[in-house]
């Protein structure tokens, strides 16, 4: 029985792997947020040596490089393997191409405010985009730029307030009530008052397809299939002269927004201050 469970386990182990060799042609700036090193390396080896990937290089490569540093080096280089490995690439084997026989695959952190796009904020929890604000400096929600705000509110349900410390916090008041409503909470001291800053998921929206003619054959489409503006090729070997992790962490540094009261909850605020004068 145990045999049997093992050798059905591989099958669909194998079968997994097989299918997902063809993903390479349905990668997109869309969806390339949602792959691993590991996925890229097998999609790359899968093709690397066909016509298929010689006549599509640049396209892939456009495709990947927005989220992937990838590097084909030699193995036998052991300086630069070192190097790649301490910058936290992953070094995978792969068939002899124009000199190499290895690929070095590193995907890109989103370590600060900054680095949200509308690509990569789909693939982000609510409580990974809270630590990002939680951490820009103080600023809170009111104090990102216009620009920032659009983008995580393209994928999530914001909402923010500031009031006292007991008004936020008493029983079945805007913490509770937003808890309950599945939101999550980031808690951002100003003095004697608290901003609240409470971000859900927006429902996941089936993308729309269409129809269009190409060569006489119909083919579909998702609306938000990209056009490469540029096929230029990527970088085959070396590491880039301008390591992204050798750029400093320009953290926002605009100045928080006066706190100021919000109407909702105006009645438990009234009731914190009466139970101050008391």
């Amino acid at each position: 029985m145990a045999r049997e469970r093992n050798r059905r386990d591989r099958n669909e182990k194998e079968t997994a792997e097989v299918v997902r060799s063809y993903a390479i042609d349905e990668m997109t700036k869309g969806n390339i947020w949602t792959y691993e090193p590991e996925d890229i390396h097998r999609m790359l080896i899968d093709v690397m040596m066909t016509n298929k990937y010689k006549e599509n290089k640049a396209h892939y490569h456009n495709i990947i490089r927005p989220v992937f540093d990838v590097h084909f080096i030699n193995r036998d280089d052991e300086e630069k393997v070192a190097n790649l490995l301490a910058q936290d690439y992953q070094v995978l084997s792969s068939p002899d191409y124009d000199g190499t026989n290895a690929i070095a695959i590193r995907k890109h952190k989103i370590k600060k405010i900054t680095d949200l796009t509308l690509e990569n904020i789909f693939h982000m929890t609510p409580q990974e985009v809270l630590n990002l604000i939680d951490d820009n400096m103080g600023t809170g929600w009111k104090g990102l730029p216009l620009a920032i705000q659009d983008i995580i509110q393209a994928a999530f349900t914001v909402d923010c307030c500031e009031m006292p410390a007991s008004a936020m916090h008493r029983v079945g008041g805007i913490i509770d009530r937003r808890k309950a409503d599945g939101y999550d909470v980031l808690e951002i001291l100003r003095g004697s008052w608290v901003e609240g800053v409470f971000l859900k998921e927006k429902p996941k929206m089936e993308k729309p397809r269409f129809e269009v003619l190409v060569d006489g054959k119909r083919q579909s489409r998702d609306e938000d299939d990209d056009i490469d503006d540029e096929d230029d090729d990527i970088d085959d070997g070396g590491i880039d002269a301008d390591d992204p992790d050798d750029d400093d962490d320009d953290e926002m540094d605009e100045e928080p927004n006066e706190a100021e009261a919000t109407l909702e909850d105006i009645d438990a605020i009234e009731n914190a201050a009466d139970d101050d004068d008391e």
